[in-house]
């Protein structure tokens, strides 16, 4: 006499219980991402004006006026500015900036002891999330800036090597808008490839060097060395 196995058939209730259980895994899963790649941290505080014209205090009556008169003596100067007044600075200018499918807005800095925490909301094809860029800028022997950048991420996920190609790809796309400033174009393709950099800069018309910097917390001290136009 043969042995039978029963076979367990498989009703339409079975069935619609494991793509029920299936689909509820895959929106979990995708819900999860959406979650990681949407988190704001609480310390991303932006300046938000409601005069989008209004040029900010800090920088016309005091680091502006400062500058100048500093300047103008032709020998080393130091500058120190405070995290709240670049907040203030960048908090008036004109967001989003657009640089092809790509935009930044909303730009927030934080100074801690050696680092610098830049965060912003990047937005591609329609889709905007928190980046978060920790770096700790140092100054090399022959006197170049390594920006030191050791973390790039959206919400709480980590995207360096994404974010570096597609500031590469805006950076290409743009790049006729740095044909009267070529030494800006070299800096920032330095600074996406987290390369050592000449710091040297114009405002507007008088040319400085950053000569040595210390960051600490709350503030970025500068020495600066005008130099000959």
């Amino acid at each position: 006499m043969k042995n039978t196995k029963s076979i367990q058939k498989k009703t339409p209730a079975s069935e619609g219980f494991w793509l029920w259980g299936l689909s509820a895994v895959a929106m979990g899963v995708l819900g999860g991402v959406c979650i990681l790649f949407w988190y704001t941290p609480r310390a991303y505080k932006p300046v938000r004006t409601e005069n989008a014209e209004q040029v900010s205090i800090y920088l016309t009556h005091e680091l502006g006026p400062e500058f100048f008169n500093q300047v103008q003596r032709d020998e080393p100067f130091e500058l120190i500015i405070p995290q709240s007044g670049l907040n203030d600075i960048a908090g008036q200018w004109d967001w989003p900036q657009q640089f092809g499918d790509l935009s930044f807005s909303d730009p927030y800095v934080i100074f801690s002891d050696r680092s610098i925490l830049l965060m912003g909301t990047l937005t591609y094809e329609g889709v905007s999330s928190v980046i978060s860029i920790t770096a700790l800028p140092a100054m090399n022997l022959d006197g170049k800036i390594s920006m030191n950048i050791q973390s790039v991420r959206l919400g709480m996920v980590s995207v360096t090597t994404l974010v570096t190609k597609l500031v590469q790809k805006a950076f290409d796309n743009n790049r006729s808008c740095f044909d009267g400033d070529p030494k800006a174009a070299e800096n920032i393709q330095a600074i996406i490839h987290n390369e050592p950099f000449d710091p040297v800069f114009w405002f507007p018309d008088d040319r400085v060097r950053i000569s040595n910097f210390t960051i600490k917390q709350g503030s970025l001290k500068l020495t600066l060395l005008p130099e000959e136009s």
